[in-house]
């Protein structure tokens, strides 16, 4: 299922930090690695000024810093036995990663929540949020403050919805390989359905198991984004569709996604 990844960079350590996950997938899986990343060099100035002058040598230059960055970050992962291609692009991040992941069939992308900041650079994280609104492929967002999540144990909050249920499908797809347990997640705000909720996650659950994988279920009360993060805790991998059931007595799941990542959580 996952046979091109794509990892964002934009030169700084934090970004880094999700190269650890991207190289333990591509070895699991026998993946490609695209390590990409965007100069905004010309784009920011355009956006300031109607007709900007760059003095001779100086986009070259930048240019030339971009393309030396991967190549050094490409030989890093091949050393590692990892197959890996660099791509240096041009323009404004979010716009240039859309259309590299649709132009390079890029079927995962794995990136850090926070990167560079500054006026010259973008920041990852609003980067993220505009590749898990806009993309068409999984995102498997690491936290910038903390180790990188351990990858055989994954949390999955299901709402019901055959849209949340997606997410089983990229369990699977990982499973043997990188995942060995499984913990599917149903928060509830009323005891009474709880009996509901316990069946449901059971049924949810035979396929996992005929995987072979460990697989748990556990039903919670409570807020769903904060109750996701604190059975995620620091370890576990969130797995998680952008969107489930919508409507008056269920949240989005594309807002609470968007709640866990920000919270704290690492996840898919």
């Amino acid at each position: 299922m996952f046979s091109e990844i794509m990892v964002p960079l934009d030169g700084s350590d934090r970004a880094e930090q999700a190269l650890p996950c991207a190289v333990r997938l591509a070895k699991g899986l026998g993946a490609t690695v695209h390590l990409v990343r965007v100069d905004e060099f010309v784009a920011s100035l355009t956006s300031t000024f109607a007709a900007p002058y760059i003095p001779p040598g100086v986009y070259e230059a930048e240019v030339g810093e971009v393309k030396a960055y991967l190549t050094a970050v490409r030989q890093r992962l091949a050393s590692e036995g990892v197959r890996a291609r660099s791509e240096a692009l041009t323009g404004t991040a979010a716009l240039s990663l859309l259309e590299y992941e649709q132009a390079a069939h890029i079927d995962l992308l794995v990136m850090c929540s926070h990167g560079r900041s500054g006026i010259a650079r973008f920041t990852l994280g609003s980067v993220a949020d505009r590749l898990l609104q806009h993309g068409s492929a999984p995102v498997l967002l690491v936290r910038a403050f903390s180790a990188p999540p351990d990858l055989t144990r994954v949390l999955v909050p299901l709402d019901g919805s055959v849209l949340a249920e997606a997410a089983l499908r990229v369990v699977s797809a990982l499973a043997h390989t990188v995942i060995r347990e499984v913990t599917l997640l149903r928060v509830i705000g009323a005891e009474d359905e709880e009996t509901e909720a316990q069946a449901y996650l059971t049924a949810a659950a035979l396929p996992l198991q005929h995987d072979q994988l460990t697989c748990r279920i556990r039903v919670a009360r409570g807020e769903p984004a904060q109750a996701i993060i604190n059975v995620a805790g620091k370890e576990a991998l969130v797995v998680m569709a952008t969107h489930g059931r919508s409507g008056l007595t269920r949240g989005a799941l594309g807002s609470v996604a968007d709640r866990v990542s920000r919270g704290g959580a690492a996840g898919i």
